[in-house]
């Protein structure tokens, strides 16, 4: 529903979104019928309308000495999103004088590292690459394997994001898992994607796979192991991009 993208601002649970959009379609209602159609407590409904009244999104009234509770006007809750846009800009703007005191508190010399088990820690470690743009990474992949252990869903969104910011790839892929190529089609259309691909000797297969971009290398393993890691490195970046090279001039073009 729509009207989950302006609820999605105000960080409401799941049962808070379902009463109030039981309220907003039954318009002016009192707690109990509320309850009723939202399928909870009379009790529990009252807590729910205490946080939506609290963030502003429902107000309270008396009908025939009842207590009635109604969604605020859209003009009203379009001055709730005014005020979390401004708190957005407001964040962005302090981001400038953290990111001046960051780079003035690390003052790194030696590599680091961070481990990443399981689906959804292996997302957000693919997600650090879209912290930047306009770069070219350069990428040996298991395709298949990695679409299986990150979800196709997944895949899709993130190389969508990855192309938004300019992020080009240059990527290897084991021959035997060339077919991927036909097989999805978010794989297909390479020169929106910013993709090019080229296909590893045969003699070269791997199940880990590596993408070196900015001063970082992610590895990341298949469905089997579902471990992952960053090494943020200027010299492991400068190997493994030499290495990359190397393989990159002996595949094939796909």
């Amino acid at each position: 529903m729509q009207v989950d993208k302006i609820l999605d601002l105000f960080n409401l649970r799941t049962l808070e979104k379902n009463v109030f959009c039981v309220c907003l379609e039954l318009g002016e209602s009192g707690a109990t019928l509320l309850a009723q159609r939202a399928g909870i407590t009379r009790t529990a409904v009252y807590d729910v309308l205490e946080c939506l009244k609290k963030k502003g999104l429902i107000r309270e009234s008396q009908k025939g000495g009842t207590k009635v509770f109604a969604v605020q006007k859209p003009e009203a809750i379009e001055l709730l999103v005014d005020e979390k846009q401004k708190e957005v800009l407001g964040a962005k703007e302090a981001l400038t004088q953290f990111k001046e005191e960051y780079s003035t508190s690390q003052k790194v010399s030696k590599p680091r590292l961070q481990i990443f088990e399981g689906q959804e820690e292996l997302r957000q470690m693919m997600k650090d690459m879209l912290l930047y743009r306009d770069i070219t990474a350069y990428v040996l992949w298991p395709v298949e394997k990695v679409v299986k252990l990150l979800g196709s869903d997944f895949y899709r969104e993130f190389h969508q994001k990855r192309a938004e910011r300019n992020i080009k790839i240059k990527v290897i892929w084991p021959q035997v898992q060339s077919v991927a190529k036909s097989k999805y089609d978010f794989l297909k259309n390479d020169l929106e994607l910013k993709r090019e691909i080229r296909i590893a000797p045969k003699n070269i297969d791997f199940s880990l796979g590596y993408t070196v971009y900015a001063n970082t290398v992610r590895f990341i393993s298949s469905q089997k192991e579902n471990y992952g890691f960053l090494i943020e490195s200027p010299e492991m970046v400068e190997m493994m991009k030499k290495q990359f090279e190397v393989i990159w001039e002996a595949s094939k073009k796909i």
